[in-house]
């Protein structure tokens, strides 16, 4: 350390951080055996004994001091008839002498992984009972498939773009599939929380800003599989339409106001349309007679089937708008856009207000191909909800999608009235 005050401070973060876990393991640990735990003064200690290696001494005193401490507790495990105290304070003793080294270098740090070794170790009960008796093997399986496409495969894929006009990216599809399985596992993990008449409006309205066209491939699937669900899941299918129409009115503002200011109409007459929809239909899962306390759990947490078929339905769109795209060039805006709308508004909204902000076409004539970009998608969506199995989902959503659709045209067509109305009018005067 540099100065005599940064090295006291260090020493006072390392005692903190032994301080802190020790309390813990005194507490968790001293009913089991008073002889055999590891109790406050000796994880601060053994804080005390990092920091001061690292400062004396660097990495090569620091590993002596590790290796001393983890004897020391071979030791004297060794020597307790109580075999219930061993592994768990063993690897907290060791870890604080990390934690006292780390807190010379970074405390910040140090003191943020101190809190979060403290609360796991004080999640024992918590954490095994989540395990043991709350998680079910089939949500333990497809939580598995889910780490491995995140954490192993998605890291893997070339973040490459390929086709015309580097429409076709492996990592950003496969993203879109973890999308499709994350929402799943959001409604599944609402429903275990809240349960279904609660927990599918609120995951189908919070997925609705990553995708609202993902989460009624999501909801379908689960009223298709649990039909009691069938009227929550199209409430969360319906408010989903709401979070993403605020959601591509955030993107205009951010991108460009004027054409904000323009397709703001249409987005307040789609939305309004929805946000009513979907209370109507919370009001009235509200009121049906709740079923039995039984939780039947459905025999997956997400589709990884339909998630990939989705993916192929966004690549192959993608890649007939980039042709469209590169044949034809701005004079294909309309078009471009209303195909990017049958993928994700988001891509569309990104794509018109880029436009609209370099000035290569003006904020109003902005407002047709906003309008069929968000009814391609209003479209496609609607097509995914009549494919729906169960009946009652179908007709819902698709009901509720059609007012949305009925809403925009009329808002554009009341907003092009106007626009024309006050044009003549600033002439006449």
């Amino acid at each position: 350390m540099e100065t005599d005050p940064e090295t006291f401070y260090a020493l006072i973060e390392a005692l903190g951080v032994g301080l802190l876990i020790g309390i813990e393991r005194e507490r968790s640990t001293h009913t089991l055996s008073e002889e055999a735990t590891s109790g406050v003064r000796t994880f601060a200690l053994a804080s005390l004994i990092g920091a001061i290696s690292m400062i004396a001494g660097g990495v090569p005193l620091l590993m002596i001091a590790v290796a001393a401490v983890a004897t020391m507790r071979v030791v004297s495990v060794a020597q307790q008839a109580d075999r219930r105290i061993g592994l768990t304070t063993s690897l907290a003793l060791v870890s604080v002498v990390l934690l006292g080294a780390m807190a010379t270098e970074t405390a910040l740090l140090a003191a943020g992984a101190a809190v979060v070794i403290a609360s796991l170790l004080a999640a024992r009960d918590l954490l095994r009972g989540f395990s043991r008796s709350i998680l079910t093997e089939v949500e333990l399986r497809d939580g598995l498939i889910l780490g491995v496409s995140i954490l192993v495969i998605m890291p893997v894929l070339p973040n490459l773009e390929i086709g015309p006009g580097g429409a076709l990216n492996p990592r950003a599809l496969f993203i879109i599939i973890v999308i499709i399985m994350l929402i799943g596992a959001a409604g599944h993990i609402a429903t275990r929380v809240v349960g279904a008449r609660l927990g599918l409006p609120i995951s189908g309205f919070l997925s609705g800003f990553v995708s609202s066209t993902s989460t009624i491939v999501a909801l379908g699937q689960r009223s298709a599989e649990k039909p009691e669900d069938a009227w929550s899941a199209a409430t969360g299918a319906t408010l989903s339409s709401v979070s993403s129409l605020v959601q591509t009115g955030i993107i205009l503002l951010a991108l460009s106001p004027a054409m904000f200011t323009v397709g703001l109409p249409l987005l307040v007459g789609a939305g309004l349309v929805a946000a009513l929809h979907g209370v109507a239909l919370f009001v009235l899962v509200l009121r049906r007679k709740a079923k039995p306390a039984v939780l039947e759990l459905p025999s997956q947490v997400f589709s990884v089937k339909a998630a990939i078929q989705f993916a192929l339905i966004v690549a192959t769109v993608m890649l007939i708008s980039a042709t469209l795209n590169d044949v034809f060039g701005n004079a294909a805006v309309l078009a471009t856009v209303a195909l990017a709308g049958l993928v994700s508004t988001n891509s569309a909204t990104v794509a018109l207000a880029s436009l609209v902000a370099a000035g290569q076409i003006p904020a109003v004539d902005g407002a047709l191909p906003l309008a069929a970009a968000l009814s391609a998608n209003t479209i496609v969506r609607l097509f995914i909800a009549w494919r729906g199995k169960n009946v009652t989902f179908r007709r819902t959503v698709a009901f509720g999608l059609l007012l949305q659709l009925l809403a925009l045209w009329v808002f554009w067509w009341l907003e092009e009235v106007l626009r024309v109305w006050f044009a003549e009018w600033s002439l006449l005067t």
